[in-house]
This record gives C-alpha cells, structure tokens and sequence, in this order.
C-alpha cells in the first residue's frame, strides 16, 4: 500500500511540475505579439489572441503571401500548441483612371443604346445626369460600376 501511494505521489508532483513548465497563454500572447512586431510591412490590424495554448489570428491583408508568411512567423513561437489563421485576404481595390473611366462607360452607354445618359468624371468619381428610363436604370449603374471607379453619383433624370 505504501508503494501504491508513493507512486501515486511520484506521478502527481511530476505532473505539477510539467505542467507548470509550460508558458502561459499570457506569456504566449507576449510572444507572438513580439513576433508579429518583426513582421516587416505588416499591415496594421492583425490581432492575436491566445487561448489554451492556441493562437487564433485575425485581420486583413490584401496577399495569400502576407497571410502564409505570417502564420509562419505565429507558428515559430515555442510552447503554442496549434495556429488557427482566420485572416481574411481583400486584394486591393483598383480605381482605374479618369480618362480610361470616361471611355469605358461612354463605350458600354452607346453600345446598349443609353445615347441620352450624359457621364462625368473627376477624380475617379463618376457623375451620371441626363435623361433615362427607369427600367434601364439597374444595368445603367451596373455598366458604370464595372468600369472600376471610387464612386458613382446617379443623378439621372427618370422616366
């Protein structure tokens, strides 16, 4: 009986001390925020959080590259059990220059026979005014949004 308590003893101050080898989830987080500030170009916005041992990442950035090398970097911290990158990846929008807008969206508008839908751009905004059926007004603004400008302004008389 005293050999059965022993034992039990034993393994129960090796499994404290064990486990109070491990780092904690503070220590962790220190860790990885550490290793995200390494990051050379990271984007602003990437949040970690550790719980259990796991890292959970979140944020955006606008490369599959960015998010691999990252959970790369995350997954090096020692003592973290798993990763988990829930990093969203939002390619940057492209605003196609005034001159370009103008000519695409004049194009679209003639080809669907809108002869009478008069378009403006400044500064990649554009500005729709003129006369169009109300009808025509859905594909009107899908042709204008297509052609990749900042904003659309429908001022457009219907009929």
């Amino acid at each position: 009986m005293k050999k059965v308590v022993l034992i039990f003893v034993s393994v129960l101050m090796l499994g404290v001390y064990l486990s109070s080898c491990k780092p904690s989830d503070q220590q962790l987080q220190t860790a990885v925020e550490t290793a995200l500030k390494a990051v050379p170009g990271l984007p602003g916005g990437i949040v970690s959080q550790v719980s259990e041992g796991v890292a959970t990442l979140t944020g955006v950035v606008e490369t599959d590259e960015a998010k691999a090398a990252i959970e790369t970097v995350v997954k090096a911290v020692k003592g973290l059990k798993s990763v988990t990158n829930n990093i969203q990846v939002v390619p940057p929008v492209v605003i196609n220059p005034d001159d370009t807008l103008m000519s695409t969206i004049k194009a679209a508008f003639t080809a669907a026979g809108f002869d009478k839908v008069v378009t403006a751009v400044q500064d990649g905004v554009v500005t729709l005014t003129g006369e169009a059926k109300r009808t025509d007004l859905e594909k009107i603004m899908q042709i204008a949004n297509e052609a990749s400008p900042k904003q659309v302004l429908n001022q457009l008389t219907l009929k």
